[in-house]
């Protein structure tokens, strides 16, 4: 058997094996990192076999369309991977003149500052002091840990995008509807406002297909600048733009994601309510990491998300990597220590050191 043989062989059993625990981790899970690890895995390896296989069948219009195709797709990520930092300061500022001047909405700024200053810095010191080394202390340490967390980053939007395929089907008991921070005290911002308009439109829907219209359940507690509760804003909003009355219930002390589900959980026990008939509206972007907190609590429910607008999709979807990689540190810290000891050790062998 030749190694072409092998080596195409070996990229599609690792593929279909790729595709096969995905199907897996699906079905327990939607909302799992591991799902977007997987497609990109599966779609790397056979891109890079499919690329093989036409490069040796000599077919020349077939090896044309892939030329053309590589350069289509390598140019925008080229000019992308070149003005990455520019765009991010752009999006820092488009943010900082729409938006709070909070630190979770400066992440574009410091990531900018990182890609233009920092690491290009740290790279010419590097090369200023190691310059005769055959491994510079930034490619050993540096260079790995950031493939690391572009690795985790691209599992977690292709995660985000598997997620999106997801329709939920119109037989829900209940939603529950996440809250936000409020405006002057006790206003629903237009962020707010989209979360449980979508809440509004899947159960508009569910009782014009059904008949029935499902629980909404609106938390969200009060901030210390905010003069009524979130869950109580939120129902009053809900009222207004066509709720039923007697399906709205707010939930009034949760102060974050994770107290949302746990004490919305609480209010469907009570109501008895089925918790597995049940989904939880909020923005787009924040469907993923909110899953996994509903399944923390024991509610193993799908969520729908609300859109986000463009200029702020990066900084968004910034904070829920980092959040998300904050829920999971132990997992990552061990990962990150395990790279840097490979990268000290091969540090040491490639400059000719001796290990023991």
């Amino acid at each position: 058997m030749s190694q072409f043989t092998i080596f195409v062989s070996g990229g599609i059993i690792f593929t279909l094996l790729c595709l096969g625990l995905l199907g897996v981790s699906l079905h327990q899970n939607k909302f799992r990192l591991l799902n977007g690890a997987l497609c990109n895995m599966a779609l790397l390896v056979s891109g890079v076999t499919m690329i093989i296989v036409i490069e040796t069948s000599n077919i020349k219009w077939l090896n044309s369309l892939l030329v053309w195709t590589l350069v289509i797709i390598s140019i925008p990520l080229l000019l992308l991977y070149t003005l990455q930092g520019v765009l991010l300061l752009w999006n820092a500022f488009t943010v900082w003149r729409k938006e709070s001047h909070t630190l979770g909405n400066m992440l574009t700024l410091g990531l900018g500052i990182m890609v233009i200053v920092v690491l290009p810095l740290m790279r010419a010191i590097d090369q200023d002091l190691f310059s005769k080394n055959s491994v510079t202390l930034y490619n050993a340490f540096v260079v790995p840990v950031i493939f690391y967390l572009v690795f985790c980053f691209l599992a977690f939007i292709t995660s985000f995008l598997i997620t999106r395929l997801y329709r939920p089907h119109y037989d829900r008991d209940y939603t529950i509807v996440l809250g936000a921070g409020l405006l002057d005290g006790d206003q629903v911002s237009p962020l707010l406002a989209s979360r449980i308009q979508r809440a509004l439109d899947f159960a508009a829907a569910q009782e014009k297909k059904t008949g029935q219209y499902p629980w909404l359940i609106f938390s969200g507690g009060q901030g210390g600048d905010e003069t009524i509760p979130e869950g109580v804003a939120m129902s009053q909003y809900a009222l207004a733009h066509g709720a039923h009355p007697d399906k709205c219930l707010a939930e009034k002390k949760s102060q974050n994601t994770y107290e949302n589900m746990a004490f919305s959980k609480k209010i469907l026990t009570r109501k008895q309510i089925d918790l597995n008939k049940g989904l939880f509206s909020t923005s787009d972007y924040h469907t993923f990491r909110a899953a996994g907190y509903a399944r923390y609590v024991g509610l193993h429910i799908d969520g729908i998300g609300a859109k986000t607008s463009n200029f702020f999709i990066p900084n968004a979807f910034l904070r829920e990597y980092i959040a998300l990689m904050a829920n999971h540190k132990k997992a990552h810290l061990i990962a990150i220590l395990l790279i840097l000891l490979v990268s000290a050790v091969n540090f040491l062998v490639g400059n000719g050191l001796q290990l023991f």
